[in-house]
């Protein structure tokens, strides 16, 4: 009768950890160091295809009509280039989606879901949403959400005369 319960357990502890094994990671991704890094949005330069500096951090980074190179645009740049961060513990693949969203004007202006993302060998990936005809869209917020992480960024591409 002993030999019979203690197989019996056996079988049960076998069928506990099986089932432990097969849950999914929880969704803050916080178990293998998983996180949300830095924002950043740069400015499409038509003249010349480069990216201005993040103006997001850009010291007194003047956004008036940017669309005929003014304020502080270097060149004639209408479009944007939204880029977050992610980092890990070494190189991993990563479970949690990262979605970016850019609203302005009480809707949004561009959306994009990355699903599946591989860190590079350092542990780091930059994942990028490009915006077109953003150079008068105004006051634009940018979301990015990764597992129940969030960061926001404000940013006014304001034109005129």
């Amino acid at each position: 009768m002993k030999a019979r319960s203690t197989r019996q357990w056996l079988t049960g502890a076998a069928l506990t950890l099986a089932a432990a094994l097969s849950l999914p990671p929880p969704s803050g991704a916080q178990q293998s160091g998983e996180r949300l890094g830095q924002i950043k949005a740069q400015l499409y330069y038509e003249g010349t295809g480069r990216l201005s500096p993040d103006i997001l951090t850009a010291k007194d980074f003047a956004l008036w009509n940017t669309i005929i190179g003014e304020g502080s645009a270097e060149e004639i740049a209408n479009d944007l280039f939204v880029s977050v961060e992610l980092a890990s513990n070494g190189q991993r693949n990563l479970a949690t989606p990262l979605r970016i969203t850019v609203r302005g004007r009480g809707r949004v202006l561009a959306e994009r879901t990355f699903t599946g993302i591989l860190t590079s060998k350092g542990g780091r990936i930059s994942k990028g949403l490009y915006l077109r005809d953003a150079g008068c869209a105004g006051p634009v917020t940018i979301e990015a959400r990764f597992g129940d992480q969030r960061r926001t960024a404000s940013l006014d591409l304001a034109c005129g005369e």
